[in-house]
């Protein structure tokens, strides 16, 4: 078994002798994201079932197998006849194999649909992952079969979901109040139509390939003509979670005019039809070349891949054209799908990719339904690329030439306006080159010449995740899927790959199986890799492709590192060690919550101070260890809120500080309009100084909090944004050693807007020593803090010590005395941090 992620494999469990008889290890946060042990016993078992090694993609951030393929002499899983229902077919595989996916029982996910049978003879089974009957935002599973036999399996699930409360404390219209206040607030929209509040379990990392914790939501979508806003209300907290537009910027076909711009007139897409299916030309280029170009679309879809419109059943094709939404916004730069029908502003139906483009943003909708945000928003942009510039460049109309001497990163063969004399007017793999005053806005062949990234590392990628600004990127990091596609086509040599190409046909084949097969709601750039590889494997034999033209899109895919880990995940540094390599901790202090004088965080309501976070309140247990952590919400007001911790005795020499913490604060891009700051007092709490200059490692402050809207910390540092997921800071005590000390963490926050604040958990003071990687004892001992003196300890008997970060083994029988441990044999006592 081989189970691959984008940065390491990792082996089947190991099997160790029963020689290690008592083994006592006090709890550490698990900072490695390795694959769940469920998921691997899983893996096993579905091993010795087909007896090979099957393929299969761990996600490093959940442990759970997103991808599960196998090869041809494996498809031999089906526990029931090819004459089954395919649903009944796919529960069948995932009734034992479903743990590796994070899915325990047949409750734990429902059929959306079945899509089959398709042009090579395969069904494809999609599931919705639920939890108590909650839908998963994001969370999807297909069991892709030929009749009998299970092919592959593609999954984006959420694990740890047996700790999130299911049970609203927000009503539907106090969520309705919320979502309609955040528009006025985030966007100052006063009119949009806000869809009934459905319950759905939001893991906001889920989309953005981040660590974060599951909260209970209310969905609303809010719209309008011009607006398509998802929004997710905490159903327990009574706060915005996640915001982000899904207004993506058949043959029966209509073309209405929105209102000529200069007459004053401004429709809201009320019913003008100025031409239907089989009318003349009209005269009015926008009007006719949507018409035209919305045409040579459907043409393209159904004659290639058989598709019936953008819903595979006909649906019309409906165009408006002259779009402003208001007498100030003309003229409207741009076009969109907004969810039923095409809308253009002046010019932007004359160009035939862009509208191909919008078209497949309907495609996409009825087929993988990507959200528009981050990973999934970029793949979104590119299919729609792909398809859009593919008829471009197969129908009649638009500025097709070729290539000519265009090289990767060569950006002076072309020119984005019309090509004048003397002007080279090669403007293959150009997007919207036809765009009357405005020109190509990207470039497929060489996307750096527009400022987007062609792979992966380039300086180019986006990582923002704020849903003001691109929705996180999803126009610039489509260059790396878009660039894949280009050199598939054409082929090239490329950040040290060389690829064959093979031409459109064979390409977008590929790609149109991938979006309507494999990829679902939440996929990512991984997800994406292993789609097209399987795609094109499922599709050798059919139009020309050859197992050598999966080779090649392998290639296409490594050149733009479609696979290696993406970049913006973690935004901030890795968990420092706690001691240097062959020392080991002795701690003075520890904090780990669990015991916490301050307030337990209530079940309801608004929080205006620092709590105790656990099982009975607003979010649930959020913690690195035990239940409990300290939370202090990021609150939509002026305020400062503080809790601190005293420590008792002097600061030993050499003291270190080290805490586990999870942030989320306001921001607009790199504006902070929030944070937090950890301080310290040398004079029992008489007086607080920053402390950020004393952080030496992990996470540090991240920017300056903006002196607008009345933040009580305008124009300091702190740390700010999102850390998505816990991460942990290190502070050096040195310079303090000998005195009182003690610590305090701030939240500040300006007079609107709500994120959901700052926890902190598994605050420890210590030193490092040499550690004492082995001693043996004979016959009776009766304690270990002579060598350890943790005050942090797990106790067996009196006086029998092992430190928060230590392990003892005993590898003799032994008999517990009430005055610590008699060892038939020798006592081996080894520190587990030493290597």
């Amino acid at each position: 078994m081989t189970l691959e992620t984008n940065t390491r494999s990792y082996p089947l469990p190991r099997h160790f002798l029963p020689r290690l008889l008592i083994l006592l290890v006090a709890s550490t946060p698990a900072w490695a994201q390795t694959p769940k042990p469920f998921a691997q016993d899983a893996l096993t078992a579905l091993e010795l079932a087909v007896g090979s090694p099957v393929q299969a993609t761990v996600s490093a951030r959940t442990g759970l197998v997103s991808f599960l393929s196998f090869a041809p002499h494996q498809q031999t899983l089906g526990k029931l006849p090819g004459t089954a229902p395919a649903e009944a077919r796919a529960r069948a595989f995932l009734d034992p194999y479903g743990p590796a996916f994070g899915i325990f029982g047949r409750e734990s996910v429902a059929l959306t649909r079945v899509d089959g049978t398709d042009e090579v003879g395969m069904e494809h089974v999609r599931f919705r992952q639920t939890y108590q009957g909650v839908p998963v935002t994001g969370g999807e599973l297909t069991v892709h079969l030929r009749g009998a036999a299970v092919v592959a399996v593609n999954a984006k699930t959420v694990a740890g979901l047996e700790t999130v409360n299911t049970v609203p404390v927000v009503s539907a219209a106090e969520a309705t109040v919320l979502a309609a206040s955040a528009l006025v607030d985030g966007l100052g929209i006063t009119d949009a139509q806000l869809s009934a509040p459905r319950l759905e379990l939001l893991n906001k990392g889920h989309l953005g390939g981040r660590g974060f914790a599951t909260a209970l939501t209310w969905f609303i979508e809010a719209r309008k003509v011009d607006l398509r806003e998802f929004l997710w209300i905490d159903a327990i907290a009574g706060k915005l979670v996640l915001q982000f537009s899904q207004l993506t910027d058949a043959l029966d076909r209509e073309v209405h005019d929105a209102g000529d711009p200069g007459d004053g007139v401004y429709d809201s897409l009320a019913p003008n039809l100025v031409r239907g299916e089989g009318d003349g030309a009209t005269g009015d280029t926008d009007v006719d070349t949507a018409y035209d170009y919305s045409g040579d679309t459907y043409n393209y879809f159904f004659g290639e891949h058989g598709r019936d419109s953008y819903d595979a059943a006909g649906a019309t094709l409906k165009s408006w054209v002259h779009f402003c939404p208001s007498v100030g916004d003309c003229f409207y730069a741009n076009a969109f799908w907004n969810g039923s029908q095409m809308v253009y502003g002046e010019g932007f139906s004359e160009a035939d990719d862009v509208v191909g483009h919008e078209l497949t943003h309907a495609v996409t909708e009825r087929t993988a339904n990507l959200f528009y945000y981050m990973q999934s928003g970029a793949l979104s942009e590119s299919f729609s690329d792909i398809f859009g510039e593919t008829v471009d460049q197969t129908n009649a109309g638009g500025t097709d030439t070729p290539n000519n001497a265009r090289t990767a990163g060569n950006c002076s063969m072309f020119n984005p306006s019309p090509p004048g004399p003397g002007v080279d007017n090669s403007y293959r793999w150009l997007m919207g080159e036809d765009v009357p005053g405005f020109g190509a806005i990207r470039d497929m062949w060489n996307p750096t010449c527009f400022s987007d990234p062609g792979k992966v590392s380039d300086g180019q990628f986006v990582c923002g995740d704020d849903y003001r600004i691109d929705q996180g990127g999803v126009h610039t990091n489509s260059g790396v899927p878009n660039h894949a596609y280009a050199l598939m086509v054409d082929g090239g040599a490329y950040n040290g790959k060389t690829v064959t190409g093979m031409g459109l046909t064979k390409a977008g084949k590929i790609q149109y199986r991938a979006l309507a097969n494999y990829l679902t709601s939440a996929s990512d750039f991984l997800d994406n890799y292993n789609a097209l590889k399987q795609s094109c494997e499922d599709l050798i034999g059919t139009a020309g492709i050859t197992a050598a033209n999966c080779t090649e899109v392998g290639d296409a895919l490594d050149a733009v590192e479609m696979s290696s880990v993406w970049p913006c995940t973690p935004t901030q540094a890795a968990v420092p060690a706690l001691c240097s390599a062959g020392q080991a901790p002795s701690l003075w202090h520890v904090n780990d919550i669990e015991s916490s004088a301050i307030t337990a965080c209530p079940s309801g309501g608004v929080l205006t101070a620092w709590c105790a976070n656990g099982s009975s309140s607003l979010l649930g247990p959020y913690a690195t260890s035990g239940v409990q952590s300290y939370w202090g919400y990021n609150q939509p007001d002026i305020a400062s809120i503080s809790v601190s911790g005293a420590t008792s005795g002097t600061l030993p020499v050499g003291a270190l500080m080290q805490f586990n913490h999870s942030y989320g604060f306001e921001n607009t891009g790199t504006t902070y309009w929030d944070g937090g700051q950890v301080k310290y007092s040398t004079d029992g709490g008489a007086t607080w100084m920053e402390a950020g200059g004393l952080i030496s490692a992990g996470a540090t402050y991240g920017g300056t909090v903006s002196t607008g809207f009345g933040n009580p910390i305008g124009g300091e540092a702190a740390f700010v944004r999102d850390s998505f997921g816990y991460t942990a800071s290190q502070l050096d005590l040195s310079s303090l050693a000998g005195g009182n000390f003690w610590y305090r963490f701030e939240v500040h926050t300006d007079v609107v807007i709500d994120e959901y604040g700052w926890f902190v958990d598994d605050i420890r003071i210590y030193t490092c020593s040499a550690c004492i990687a082995s001693r043996v004892l004979d016959a009776t001992y009766n304690g270990l803090a002579p060598f350890y003196g943790a005050s942090a300890s797990i106790q067996a008997g009196s006086g029998f010590q092992v430190g928060a970060m230590e392990s003892v083994t005993l590898e003799a029988p032994v008999v517990q005395l009430n005055n610590g441990f008699e060892a038939d044999g020798d006592l081996a006592i080894s520190n587990a941090t030493c290597p």
